[in-house]
């Protein structure tokens, strides 16, 4: 799924429509506070699936001013993730 020229989401398709339109909200409001980067790129994963629980693992990479930025976190909660996975990139470009 791609947001725009320079947001791509991996492996995203599987999630309910309604939680993928507030995740896309989510990463649009995070991805402005970047300020002239090139592409992030977000892939989800799926960890320790259960029958009523499952983890979620996102892997996020900020390409900005020509270097690359990497963060990983895994949760049950896929909001709490995305939000914890762009604000590690955040502080790690000097944006946060």
């Amino acid at each position: 799924i791609n947001l725009g020229d320079k947001i791509e989401l991996k492996d995203f398709n599987d999630l309910e429509p309604g939680d993928l339109t507030v995740l896309k909200k989510m990463i649009g409001n995070h991805a402005n506070q970047f300020h002239d980067f090139e592409k992030l790129s977000l892939h989800l994963k799926s960890v320790h699936e259960k029958e009523k629980s499952q983890k979620y693992q996102v892997n996020a990479t900020l390409l900005k001013d020509n270097k690359q930025y990497q963060s990983e976190v895994t949760n049950f909660n896929l909001f709490f993730a995305i939000n914890d996975v762009l604000d590690n990139l955040k502080k790690e470009c000097g944006e946060g």
